[in-house]
């Protein structure tokens, strides 16, 4: 198998992980210790999101990425309207969507410029 191949299924095998994970904290009953940080809990929504998105925005061709960014987008609005209808305790909250969108925006910023780096280092023999 092909190193860009190797790398491509590791990075999707990561981003399918996270995205169960992601999932399942996001959607699990809310217990546990009281947050340390003010906005701790918007805090995690955009780091998690970033982690979800940041392995696509690495690796998927262009004409692909728009529709893994719609994809996340719409897993962070559906995530809270699970909140919003479940009876666990949780509650939908559009600042945690807001929250998501940032996480997702900042990864599609910081992955663009970093494969911006690479395809500009292999155009030039770097």
């Amino acid at each position: 198998m092909q190193r860009d191949t190797v790398i491509r299924v590791v990075l999707g095998v990561i981003s399918g992980f996270g995205m169960a994970l992601a999932a399942f904290l996001l959607i699990a009953p809310d217990v546990g210790p009281p947050p340390l940080l003010p906005f701790q809990d918007k805090l995690f929504h955009a780091v998690a999101f970033a982690c979800l998105t940041g392995p696509a925005v690495l690796v998927l061709p262009r004409q692909y990425l728009w529709f893994w960014v719609a994809h996340m987008v719409a897993l962070g609005g559906g995530i809270e309207v699970a909140q919003a209808m479940g009876d666990e305790g949780r509650s939908g909250d559009v600042a945690d969507f807001v929250a998501d969108c940032v996480g997702i925006v900042a990864a599609l910023g910081v992955g663009r410029w970093i494969r911006g780096r690479f395809e500009a280092g292999a155009v030039t023999g770097r």
